[in-house]
């Protein structure tokens, strides 16, 4: 399939297209024969998320509503088995593409903590304060994925902006590698020097504007396998090997179970939803409160400080990462583990 496909789906339409492509790329795309089962009752743990791409399908919900779903309408911008639905069944021949769950539910969490906006002054030169910029092509990211969520906001903020000029060497070929880059602005050209009896180095190619480089300093053996020069001036935002390695640690707040969560909100707790807003606005738990994770350290003067909220998502992460953010900013927050749905929709 192509990407483009791709930008009809919810939350997947504010996704990078680096990262889009690369869903495609892992896309499963199935035709399903009239009157056939989708699915029904999705308790399993979710290796896909599904979406609706031709055809129309019979949902019904878990008190027993149904509906029809067509192709291109609202009710199908988002995942056929997000929780909504008991079971799905073809009303016509339809044509779904799978998608893998970890996947999407990882993108949607960096594409989230990508765009918090920061406006307290200490930030003010943070990598990613304004956000991290759409024209860019996210090539950091398979480098810096495996970040546990709670910790993606504190990596950001650990890369510094340096000035760099033309002709400026930032990394030697086979020298110790401490820093991973990524070019803010200018241009870098990266070359490997060639055996002594071919004479000049190797061109392997030039970088621009959001590209990255440096990549080994994060790896197990951290040796620059090239040279990588400044082309022209600019700024590079840089990640310290020592920082990045410190914030693979996982956060010291553990998930809740679905008990304990359950036990906090019949003890005063509040359910804290921090999917994007139309992600609640499809399903949510009855009484929760929405607040994006990419709009929580700018509207959290909303909810009680002295309330204990159980943020939720999807899969946990988006929820992990919020949770964080609040205990850091003096609220009682735990994480609920798992997808929500397991509690029930509202």
């Amino acid at each position: 399939m192509h990407f483009s496909q791709l930008r009809h789906f919810l939350p997947l339409s504010t996704f990078p297209r680096a990262q889009l492509i690369e869903l495609a790329a892992a896309a499963r795309i199935e035709e399903i024969a009239d009157r056939s089962t989708i699915f029904e009752v999705p308790d399993e743990p979710l290796n896909h998320t599904l979406f609706l791409l031709a055809g129309e399908a019979t949902a019904v919900t878990h008190t027993g509503i149904a509906a029809i779903i067509e192709a291109g309408s609202a009710s199908a911008q988002y995942a056929l088995n997000d929780g909504r639905f008991r079971s799905v069944t073809a009303f016509t021949d339809v044509v779904l593409a799978y998608l893998p769950f970890d996947l999407v539910d990882l993108v949607a969490t960096w594409d989230q903590l990508a765009v918090i906006e920061r406006r307290s002054n200490e930030r003010d030169n943070a990598f990613f304060g304004r956000g991290i910029p759409r024209r860019w092509r996210y090539s950091f990211f398979p480098a810096l994925r495996g970040t546990p969520a709670a910790r993606i906001e504190e990596l950001m903020q650990a890369f510094v902006p340096i000035t760099v000029q033309e002709r400026q060497v930032i990394a030697h070929q086979n020298e110790a590698a401490d820093a991973f880059y990524v070019i803010d602005s200018g241009a870098t050209l990266v070359s490997r020097e060639a055996p002594a009896e071919e004479g000049e180095s190797i061109e392997l190619g030039q970088l621009g504007e959001g590209d990255c480089f440096g990549d080994e300093a994060l790896g197990q053996a951290p040796y620059s396998v090239a040279t990588a020069s400044m082309i022209s001036e600019g700024v590079l935002m840089r990640l310290y090997r020592h920082d990045f390695e410190r914030l693979q640690q996982a956060s010291p707040t553990s998930p809740v179970s679905t008990s304990t969560a359950i036990d906090i909100i019949s003890n005063g707790g509040h359910w804290l939803d921090v999917r994007q807003r139309g992600e609640w606005q499809n399903a949510h738990l009855p009484g929760a409160y929405n607040l994006p994770l990419h709009e929580l350290r700018l509207h959290a003067h909303r909810i009680d400080p002295a309330g204990h909220y159980v943020c939720y998502c999807n899969s946990g992460r988006r929820a992990a990462a919020a949770a964080h953010i609040l205990t850091q900013m003096g609220f009682t927050a735990s994480a609920l583990h798992g997808h929500y749905r397991h509690i029930g929709a509202g």
